[in-house]
């Protein structure tokens, strides 16, 4: 189980997560416009950087755990230690318990077995991305933490993917700012960032058929407050249909 109470993440003066609170024991979305905070909170809970507040995983303070390897990541900062394909996995078969059987078996699934034995910084962003993901999951862990999982990955792979992140792991995050990503998880609860304050969560059905308008709606599946104005995501076709907004960058659009 995750479970943030008062979480605020500061860079030099300012203040990036803004006093999150939630508790999280399944697999959710995590979706918010770009510059909104999600991979910053995404870090924070990985332990890769600083935080006021709590963090407790399974009930222990990220701050003071140690080689929890249950909980996985894509984060780039996990695989800074081999500088081929090849290498990590192999650290990381130590270290973490990567199945490098299964790491394969994967990657030759989706036509990249090639990438193995390239280093990182030869990999295309696409690739980079994969590799990172199937790392991640390779280790058959329990709790997942994934950024951006599908970025650069073309739509054929995309399915692939989210049907290996819907396989391992019994909880954690999935971090994107791309709406047409919820329809690979409409089973899922969806919270969504922005300005570093969390909102949530809604079903993934609920929020894929939703619409969003300006102010507060008193039958709104959820209500949120960007730039200082609150949009409401209500039931039907009130406002501007969120199947539209390919990203939640779009919402400062709307309205006034």
């Amino acid at each position: 189980m995750i479970e943030l109470v008062d979480l605020c993440v500061f860079y030099g003066k300012q203040e990036i997560i803004r006093g999150v609170n939630a508790k999280i024991e399944e697999k959710v979305l995590l979706l918010g416009p770009n510059g909104s905070g999600k991979s910053t909170l995404l870090r924070a809970i990985a332990g890769v950087i600083g935080y006021k507040g709590h963090i407790f995983i399974d009930g222990q303070e990220v701050s003071k755990l140690r080689n929890y390897n249950i909980l996985s990541t894509n984060l780039a900062e996990a695989y800074y230690l081999g500088l081929s394909v090849k290498d990590t996995v192999y650290l990381y078969e130590e270290i973490k318990g990567v199945d490098p059987e299964l790491f394969t078996e994967m990657l030759n699934r989706i036509g990249l077995s090639n990438i193995v034995n390239k280093r990182w910084y030869h990999l295309s962003v696409g690739q980079k991305v994969i590799a990172s993901d199937v790392l991640a999951l390779a280790s058959k862990p329990k709790i997942l933490l994934l950024d951006e999982p599908f970025e650069n990955v073309d739509l054929g792979k995309r399915r692939v993917v989210a049907g290996w992140i819907r396989e391992y792991g019994r909880e954690g995050i999935i971090v994107t700012h791309e709406v047409d990503i919820v329809r690979l998880f409409k089973d899922y609860k969806v919270y969504m960032i922005f300005e570093g304050r969390l909102f949530g969560p809604v079903s993934a059905d609920d929020f894929l058929n939703a619409s969003v308008i300006e102010g507060e709606d008193p039958s709104a599946v959820l209500t949120v407050e960007v730039g200082g104005r609150k949009f409401s995501f209500v039931k039907g076709d009130k406002g501007y249909r969120v199947e539209n907004l390919i990203s939640l960058d779009r919402i400062y659009n709307i309205g006034g």
